[in-house]
């Protein structure tokens, strides 16, 4: 079996050979991941890396998504998305909390710098 953070880490670079061994090891999840850090949708806030997906956002904390997917007890493309940029260091990065205007803004965390 193809291992593809091994690929990836050989390559430095999501190239067709990387994308092939996410799709052989993940299926679509593979194939969605790889494009989702290709078309840049893999952004790091101070709080949460979120990703944006085909009907909106997911934060990602860890091997936590805020999608449904977690409720079928399979990693999600949105974890292996975070994942893969990450290891390439390729993400929008925001000097902001995703939740500060959210649900937990009087959260005193979000009060702190």
């Amino acid at each position: 079996m193809i291992h593809p953070w091994q690929v990836l880490r050989s390559e430095r670079g999501l190239t067709d050979t990387v994308r092939q061994a996410f799709i052989h090891a993940y299926g679509k999840r593979g194939s969605d991941a790889v494009d989702a850090v290709s078309d840049n949708r893999v952004k790091k806030y101070k709080d949460y890396f979120v990703v944006v997906g085909n009907s909106g956002e997911y934060y990602v904390e860890g091997d936590f998504c805020s999608c449904d997917a977690r409720l079928y007890g399979k990693e999600c493309w949105h974890t292996l998305a975070v994942k893969i940029a990450k290891e390439l260091g390729v993400y929008e990065t925001y000097d902001l909390w995703y939740y500060k205007d959210g649900v937990d803004e009087d959260e005193p965390e979000y009060e702190r710098g």
